[in-house]
């Protein structure tokens, strides 16, 4: 009887040793979002991430003359010599969207709130279409995926589009150079809708077969490299919002499917203080001749850390289930 206990003990100990090792049980509390920018070569080359060039939550704070804000979710489009950057801004209320300005992508002006509902706004991602200016943002409160347009840009926008009615998805991510949107769903399901424009009828693909858990939210805006297309997607094997990994775009007229390119692509950076916990935005374009990327990280201040036993064990059956 004893050599029997001994023995479902070991198991049991290499059980919780397997568990904690692909996602651990303790991991560091989550703080406030900072947003930092960059050039780089190439859109694969990871940024070089620095402290000076970023928007902390505390410059953040100093602009609105309070305390307790962030900023996340950066999105940008270059226009006219000068940089927009928007943001999620989140106070003690639902979160807004926020504008920031640059001519040359290192000194960034607050310029305001520029879309306020009564439901929660973030990840603010701006786009041109036949000379328009739109903007697809996470609108999940509102029940539905909801597109604005830019009627004076950059400050005025509107709604003019309901493109998923009653679903409430978060973090609709766009390319419209294959009619394709990726999302997730509450319960970590990755979903693939496809339509023949920006404004048809936009259904769920049945050429993509899923994947539920770790790895499915997107992390920022489709990007093009050497023909082929890549999406950043949010990794939590250290909790929320702890790293952005790589996924390529592969598509048939059978099947479509996002497969793991660069894993934790982007991840916490110990010596830069704003993003010593972990990073989860991701948005890369080419600016004529070179890159530009904006980012952001959060602050973990003194090493606290979350007990999440519910979130190891439902990773890890998602494992086993993809």
């Amino acid at each position: 009887m004893k050599k029997l206990l001994l023995a479902f003990f070991l198991i049991f100990l290499i059980g919780i040793f397997f568990l904690n090792y692909n996602y651990p049980f303790f991991t560091k509390k989550i703080g406030r979002w900072s947003v930092g920018f960059t050039f780089v070569e190439a859109p694969l080359e990871k940024p070089n991430i620095d402290e000076k060039h970023l928007i902390s939550y505390v410059e953040v704070d100093t602009l609105l003359k309070s305390e307790g804000n962030y900023i996340a979710d950066p999105f940008f489009i270059f226009k006219d010599k000068t940089f927009y950057l928007f943001t999620e801004l989140k106070g003690k209320n639902n979160a807004n969207i926020a504008l920031f300005t640059s001519s040359n992508g290192l000194d960034y002006k607050y310029e305001g709130v520029v879309i306020d509902e009564d439901f929660h706004l973030s990840y603010p991602q701006v786009f041109r279409h036949k000379s328009e200016i739109y903007m697809l943002p996470e609108t999940k409160q509102s029940g539905n995926v909801l597109l604005y347009k830019a009627i004076d840009f950059p400050t005025k926008w509107e709604i003019v589009d309901t493109l998923i009615r009653n679903r409430k998805l978060k973090d609709a991510t766009i390319l419209l150079e294959k009619n394709l949107m990726v999302a997730v769903d509450d319960h970590m399901n990755q979903l693939i809708f496809e339509s023949d424009s920006l404004h048809g009828e936009w259904k769920e693909s049945k050429r993509f077969d899923g994947r539920r858990g770790n790895e499915t939210r997107p992390g920022g805006r489709f990007f093009k490299f050497q023909n082929d297309w890549y999406l950043p997607v949010q990794d939590r094997t250290y909790g929320y919002g702890s790293g952005i990994s790589i996924y390529k775009l592969k598509e048939s007229e059978e099947k479509i499917s996002l497969d793991i390119s660069e894993k934790r692509f982007l991840q916490e950076v110990p010596e830069v203080k704003w993003f010593n916990r972990g990073m989860h935005h991701l948005d890369i374009q080419q600016v004529e001749n070179r890159y530009y990327t904006v980012y952001d990280g959060d602050r973990n201040l003194d090493g606290e850390q979350s007990f999440q036993i519910w979130r190891t064990l439902k990773y890890n059956f998602y494992d086993l289930f993809n």
